[in-house]
């Protein structure tokens, strides 16, 4: 398995799972813009294993990482809102 940052997944699939609810755009640019963001905020983990990542997983389950990466999610929302860069038609 090669290096990975766990926090990464997360934050995309949390993404998916929000973004329909949150007032901002979906294009890949805006997508790729806020999961950076995202990140930026967030502590990486980082793993090698399988087991690694079951373990980084399981403690994602925490109340706290769930309002960690929403807040860090919303913060970014608001923050690529007011500075697209996105080419618009």
């Amino acid at each position: 398995m090669k290096i990975v940052n766990v926090t990464e997944g997360l934050v995309e699939q949390k993404l998916d799972e929000v973004i329909n609810m949150l007032d901002c755009c979906k294009c890949e640019q805006c997508r790729a813009d806020i999961i950076s963001c995202a990140l930026n905020k967030l502590t990486p983990k980082y793993v090698n294993t399988d087991i690694g990542k079951a373990y980084v997983k399981l403690d994602s389950m925490s109340p706290q990482f769930e309002v960690d990466l929403l807040t860090a999610l919303f913060e970014a929302v608001d923050k690529v809102k007011k500075n697209p860069r996105h080419h618009q038609d």
